[in-house]
């Protein structure tokens, strides 16, 4: 099984003062720093053994705080969504001057002035996805926290609306009856390599496959796109780094 962690980028002096990023080139705050760091203590424990991150750099700095022993691939497919003539300007003059094709935009339906088309955003995301995805053949399976078998884990570093656009072309999530992503937030979907139920106590129900690892990569790299889309399994939405800061500062308390 594949297992790909999506994590939006950490918080940005933009998003403290709800300003609206699109493609802008804006730095992590410090407090984004910080959570994704803590992201990181999730990231590790899934033992991941590739990552991708998309051209802007506060995808990139989120990784670096990750503390893994490896580097990123860059993807100009993971990029957050041109917002066009809004980048920069506050949300709430947004919402209050351009209130129409604000709520649409929110729904997940036509774009901003001169921004991206948000169904072009979906297409690219989940192209990404499933290359992605045929590209951990080549991964060696790791141990998982939560699965009794090892999985070919890999990191994805992208953004908010990107990262909700990448589940809706999954069919995983409808944008417009869920939360937005938090900074730094963790959404985690399993690719298994049958169309069945993933239990061990049903036949043909576990991950694992009859062969080995090279059989199992081989079924991967046949994979086609719809073949990935239909198996996708959102296991986990928007896990707060907060969330995860809170439990390790709890353990430390305890130990």
């Amino acid at each position: 099984m594949i297992r790909v962690i999506c994590v939006r980028h950490g918080e940005t002096e933009w998003n403290i003062a709800h300003r609206l990023q699109g493609r802008s080139a804006v730095d992590l705050a410090a407090s984004g720093v910080e959570q994704a760091r803590a992201a990181g203590r999730y990231v590790r424990g899934q033992h991941p053994t590739a990552g991708y991150v998309s051209p802007l750099s506060r995808t990139r700095a989120t990784f670096d705080a990750f503390g893994l022993d490896f580097e990123p691939t860059e993807r100009a497919d993971l990029v957050e969504q041109s917002l066009g003539d809004w980048e920069g300007r506050k949300t709430a003059a947004v919402r209050d001057g351009d209130a129409e094709r604000y709520r649409a935009w929110k729904r997940g339906e036509g774009a901003p002035p001169r921004g991206e088309p948000t169904d072009a955003v979906v297409e690219r995301m989940t192209r990404a996805f499933c290359g992605i995805v045929r590209s951990a053949a080549e991964l060696p399976a790791t141990p998982s926290v939560d699965a009794e078998q090892d999985l070919r884990t890999v990191v994805l570093v992208s953004h908010g609306t990107a990262t909700k656009a990448l589940l809706e072309g999954l069919g995983l999530a409808e944008r417009s009856q869920v939360i937005s992503l938090t900074a730094g937030a963790i959404s985690v979907v399993d690719v298994p390599l049958h169309d069945g139920p993933l239990s061990s106590s049903l036949p043909g129900g576990g991950a694992a496959v009859a062969g080995g690892s090279e059989a199992e990569a081989e079924i991967i790299r046949g994979l086609d796109d719809e073949q990935i889309r239909s198996r996708a399994r959102l296991r986990m939405y928007n896990l707060s780094p907060e969330v995860l800061a809170t439990a390790a500062g709890t353990a430390e308390t305890s130990a």
